[in-house]
């Protein structure tokens, strides 16, 4: 039988089962690291992967040559293999548990089949789901743990001989992207409820970016990739790619990027020089933008125009970044020149609390502009320079200014004269010269600093002496955009 023809015959190993409840299917969405599994028979693509750490299962077979791998490399150390049969039916090397299955999808008609395979299995695990809280009268938190102790009975390590990390591999042949989504969205957590326990989903990829692809379908993914390559460069780039995401999606304070307050010492009025707006294919809010400097070693971050105003439209995919020789950070630390970036480059948008994700270039707009410089002292002493257009839409992103003390409280005696305010005199109010927020995209953008902000948007005509602004500090040389060591002197 072809590995297609198991979709309409033998029964998948989630379909199977002892007495009990049948394994219930729902796809866990972007949390969590999206797992890598490598098929290859290049004993240096193989080294190079379990020397990145970031692969976590190897495939053998159905060749049988390509299986005899799996136990002429188990002396160069420990790994999990899994063994791959005709029908697509993996099995763990050591103890012969079952740990997935592969799905050929040669067709639309192979595609429908294993999208109903799925759809039936969602409807029949809601249903199991609310049957069995309806019999037991149990609160939810009882309920969930009863479900998913009963999942474990049928999928757990043990006498049913199923791996409890069972994984559904599609493997398409010409289609990939439409039969990954409709996947994707067919197994999503809400269709069998919060009981079920998660499947698995990882679909086969010839490249890193056919990987990247799969794990970016509908934005949440597959859980993961079977990535099949003879090239260990393959390897390296996918692992760093999904290191970089796990990063990005991590709210954990140790994978904020570390700013420093750099503090105004002079803003200055230049003359006409070519500018790049940069406009990405993402959109951004008030707290978010790019990460620019004259200097590697010191970046600030610079917010798009992502406020409205009542001169112009609000752009929110949009950073006035610079002149064209400014750096701006991209992913994997690394840096480019404006000049250089094109339509389809990669840079990384960062908000003021440190959170930082890649986003694509749509186009770069270079045009003749004012410019002035804004001239920064780090902590450490360090100077530090920025040149930005001269308009009022161009604002710098730095901590909110510590709040004012609260007055004395009146005398005892003043206190019925105090009682009646005083008209306010004009001018007077809470609007500052930044929009203020608490702490990341969304919470911002209010005219004033309101109690609890932790950032403010200032704008560079607005812009003096003593203001303090947020600034990433990295290697000062670079080779290509990747940081080295070597004496530079910059100024």
């Amino acid at each position: 039988m072809t590995q297609s023809g198991c979709l309409r015959g033998r029964a998948p190993a989630w379909q199977r089962g002892a007495a009990g409840p049948r394994r219930v299917l729902r796809v866990r969405a972007s949390a969590g690291r999206k797992e890598i599994w490598l098929q290859t028979s290049d004993k240096s693509t193989f080294t190079t992967a379990l020397e990145s750490g970031g692969v976590s299962a190897f495939v053998f077979g159905p060749d049988p040559r390509q299986r005899a791998l799996a136990e002429a490399w188990a002396g160069l150390a420990r790994f999990r293999a899994l063994l791959q049969d005709d029908r697509g039916a993996l099995t763990e090397r050591d103890g012969g548990a079952a740990a997935g299955e592969v799905v050929r999808v040669d067709g639309a008609e192979a595609a429908r089949a294993l999208e109903a395979r799925v759809a039936a299995h969602q409807r029949s695990a809601a249903a199991a789901g609310g049957a069995a809280g309806a019999a037991t009268g149990k609160g939810p938190g009882a309920k969930a743990q009863e479900a998913s102790g009963a999942a474990t009975s049928v999928s757990g390590r043990g006498s049913s001989g199923v791996a409890a990390d069972w994984a559904l591999v599609m493997d398409a042949s010409d289609w990939k992207v439409i039969p990954a989504e409709n996947l994707v969205a067919l197994a999503q957590p809400s269709a069998a409820g919060a009981q079920a326990p998660p499947l698995r989903l990882l679909a086969a990829a010839s490249s890193a970016g056919e990987a990247r692809l799969m794990l970016e379908a509908l934005e949440a993914g597959t859980a993961g990739v079977l990535l099949r390559t003879e090239e260990p460069g393959q390897v390296r780039e996918l692992v760093s790619y999904v290191s970089r995401r796990a990063a990005s999606e991590s709210d954990s304070p140790a994978n904020r990027l570390p700013y420093i307050a750099a503090e105004v010492t002079a803003v200055r009025a230049l003359g006409v020089g070519d500018r790049a707006c940069v406009d990405l294919a993402s959109l951004m809010q008030p707290g978010e933008g790019l990460l620019v400097g004259s200097f590697a070693r010191s970046l600030a971050l610079v917010q798009a125009e992502a406020e409205q105003t009542e001169y112009i439209a609000s752009r929110p995919f949009r950073v006035n970044a610079g002149p064209v020789h400014a750096y701006v950070a991209a992913p994997g630390g690394r840096t480019r020149y404006l000049s250089e970036l094109r339509s389809g480059d990669e840079v990384l948008i960062a908000d003021a609390a440190g959170r930082s994700r890649p986003a694509l270039v749509g186009r770069v707009k270079i045009e003749r502009r004012p410019l002035v410089v804004v001239e920064l002292r780090c902590p450490d002493g360090s100077p530090a320079s920025l040149m930005l257009q001269n308009a009022e839409t161009v604002k710098l992103l730095g901590p909110a200014p510590a709040p004012a003390p609260a007055p004395a409280p009146p005398p005892a005696a003043a206190q019925a004269s105090a009682s009646t305010p005083a008209p306010a005199q004009a001018g007077e109010g809470t609007a500052d010269k930044g929009a203020a927020g608490t702490g990341g995209p969304g919470a911002g953008g209010a005219a004033g600093a309101g109690a609890g902000a932790t950032w403010r948007a200032v704008s560079v005509s607005a812009l003096a002496p003593g203001d303090r602004v947020f600034v990433l500090q990295a290697a000062a040389a670079r080779h290509t955009g990747i940081a080295i060591e070597e004496f530079i002197l910059e100024k």
